[in-house]
């Protein structure tokens, strides 16, 4: 991958690195634990001014649960940061999904399109580029992209990412989307 270019302006996004999305987990992403060591390596760079995960934190009657298996329900260690995760050098744990009604596939805003305020807090940090890794690249990353895009100049590094893929076409059709929303989708 190569190194972001203005490393006082970039930040870095890990989107839902938690217990319940990797091996094991309520709502396990597919072969998730092999995004670890290339998250790690970014994290632990000299590219990013910023460093900001994410993480859904449901409370235990969210309505995403019609759709999704119960996850990330808040106050469990399915909730919580993997582990592996070099959560020390993570900055900012920026936290969505918490209205019970409403999902937040992105970091940005939520699934109805009210603001979480994470843009933000970017710019007043003097963000203007964000990279985006994580899970899931058909879900949650893609989103997240896709909101960022406008705001930021954007990248989502797939090394860093997996995706659901419940149906063949799904990461895919979102890798397109990305692309015609104007982001730069790294895929070496």
């Amino acid at each position: 991958m190569k190194p972001t270019t203005h490393k006082t302006t970039t930040a870095l996004l890990v989107i839902d690195v938690q217990n319940d999305f990797m091996a094991g987990g309520a709502l396990a992403v597919p072969d998730a634990e092999e995004i670890l060591p290339v998250v790690n390596a970014l994290i632990a760079s000299a590219d990013y001014e910023l460093v900001v995960a994410t993480q859904d934190m449901h409370p235990g009657n969210h309505a995403s649960f019609g759709l999704w298996p119960v996850h990330c329900v808040q106050a469990t260690l399915g909730a919580e940061l993997n582990p592996k995760l070099l959560r020390d050098q993570i900055q900012v744990i920026w936290r969505k999904g918490t209205d019970q009604a409403v999902d937040s596939y992105g970091a940005f805003f939520d699934n109805t399109g009210k603001t979480t305020h994470l843009a933000d807090l970017l710019k007043a940090k003097g963000i203007t580029a964000v990279d985006v890794v994580g899970l899931a690249t058909d879900y949650c990353v893609g989103t997240t992209a896709l909101q960022a895009a406008p705001l930021f100049k954007t990248r989502v590094l797939l090394p860093g990412c997996k995706g659901v893929g419940i149906k063949p076409d799904d990461i895919p059709n979102m890798i397109t989307q990305m692309r015609a929303g104007g982001v730069e989708v790294i895929e070496g």
